[in-house]
Order: structure tokens, then sequence, then C-alpha cells
């Protein structure tokens, strides 16, 4: 355990037995909080080579790029907590020679926005305005990392839009356990992990305990889902995605991989090789 987090341990839980309300505030804000926004030399390329366009929000206007514009079929992508567009640029690359047109945006609060405090369901409304503002005629096609595939399920749900193929490259499941797994990292009390869901649930408008991918993707209208997953996976426990697959067995596919990491799976061949073929054989 590195010496930050004994620090927050400390803080967090001697604040939330005495200032229980403050201490479930300063929380919230915390887990809002992108730490990482930096663009990793290897993802430069992709907002080098990528039309830039911008889609108009309330807040911020959301970053987007388009890759190959001139092809027809038609690919979302949606990186990970702590991540940018340009993380799934070997994907993208390899989307475009395969003839695809890649839309792909950067998540509020990551990257070159001048905000770092985000949640899902501000990604979500982002990802939605990107859908309305391209307005797909035809089905398309969502690839989505990790917190990314939460952001597709939430966005996608009981929407009007036809998808072909949804592919995760990991998933977590039960919003409850990241925001449980969020109150043991940093040893808040339970009077004050009961507000800080309160806070949660009226900025989702939403039940945390009825938010899990498994069931939410049954409001979707698509026709396969694959998950690809490392049995290893540090950040997002493998089980997330089988319980999905197990809870939707005749429209979903799982790949197990070994030894791709969470994030360095996104530049793993084999990975890609999976991708292309499911796009195009829907196996």
């Amino acid at each position: 355990m590195n010496f930050q987090i004994q620090i927050l341990r400390y803080y967090f839980s001697f604040l939330s037995t005495i200032f229980p309300k403050y201490a479930s505030l300063k929380a919230f804000n915390l887990f809002q909080k992108v730490k990482n926004k930096s663009i990793r030399d290897r993802e430069k390329d992709f907002y080098k080579i990528a039309k830039h366009f911008k889609v108009s929000s309330n807040r911020a206007d959301i970053l987007c790029y388009d890759l190959s514009p001139e092809n027809k079929k038609l690919v979302f992508l949606l990186h990970g907590w702590e991540s940018n567009a340009g993380s799934l640029s070997k994907i993208a690359f390899s989307l475009s020679k395969n003839n695809y047109r890649v839309i792909s945006f950067d998540l509020p609060g990551h990257a070159n926005y001048k905000s770092n405090y985000t949640n899902i369901y501000e990604c979500k409304e982002a990802f939605k305005l990107v859908l309305k503002f391209i307005n797909p005629k035809e089905p398309f096609n969502v690839i989505a990392h990790s917190f990314g595939s939460a952001v597709t399920t939430y966005a996608l749900s009981k929407e009007k839009y036809i998808i072909d193929h949804m592919i995760f490259l990991t998933s977590p499941n039960y919003m409850l356990d990241i925001f449980k797994d969020f109150k043991n990292l940093i040893k808040l009390s339970d009077t004050s992990f009961f507000l800080l869901i309160n806070m949660a649930q009226k900025v989702l408008n939403r039940e945390i305990k009825d938010l899990n991918i498994e069931e939410e993707i049954n409001s979707i209208s698509f026709s396969k889902l694959l998950l690809i997953h490392d049995q290893h996976d540090k950040v997002i426990p493998f089980e997330n995605s089988k319980s999905i697959a197990l809870k939707n067995p005749t429209k979903t596919k799982l790949i197990k991989h070994q030894n791709i990491g969470h994030y360095k799976m996104l530049w793993n061949d084999n990975v890609i090789e999976n991708i292309l073929k499911f796009l195009k054989k829907g196996k």
C-alpha cells in the first residue's frame, strides 16, 4: 500500500467518525476526480491524424475525433477512466484499414478538458450528444474499454438506436460494488457511505443498487456483444465479464485472455484480431 493511500485512510477514517456529512462530501468529490490526465507518446498520433470536431454541451464542448470519414461502416470508440481517445489508437487505425469509420471522443474531465471532475452520468450524456450530432441512420458498432463499457450501456439503454455489434474490452458490472470498493479503499464509515450513496443517486437519478450491466444491456437494441477480459485483470476482476456473459448467453460471447493486462490489452494484436473477426463474422 502506498503512502498516499495510507494518508487518505487516516484522513477519512477520522473525518467520517467526527463529521460524517462533510466526509461524505469530500469522498464524493474524490470519487469523481480524474487524477491522471496525461496523454502518452504512443497515443498522440491519433490526435494528429483524426479530424477534430466539437459537440456543444451545457458544460464544456465535447472534444471529438473522426477517423476515415469516407468509410461507411461506423464504429464508436469509448475510452476508460483516466484515459483518452488516443488510448484506443491502435484499434482505431486497424479499423480504419479495414474500411471502418471511427468516431471517438474524450470523456468529460479527461485529457484536454480544463476540468478534472466527472461522473458516469455526465459521460453518458456526452455520448448521447455525440450520437445525436452524428445521427446514424444505419445500425452501427461500439467498442468500449473499462469505464467506457458502463458509459456505453447507460447511454444506449432505452434509446432508439440499433447497434450491430458491441465490444466491451473489460467491463464493470454492479455499480454498488464499485462504491463499496471505494469505501473500503479510503476507510469511510458506514454513515458517511450511506450519505455518499444518497448524493450519487441524486446525480444519477437512479438507485445505485439497481445499476448493473448484466441487466441493463437488455434495454439496448443490439445483435451481439463480445466481452474480452484478462483472467487476472487487477483493475476490474474477470468475474464481472463472466457474470454478464452468463446472464445473457444467447447474444454474448466471452473471450478470456491471459497476461494482456487492463491497459496493455488495447495494444495487443490478438485482441485486435478478436475485434475484427467479431465485427466481420459476429463470432
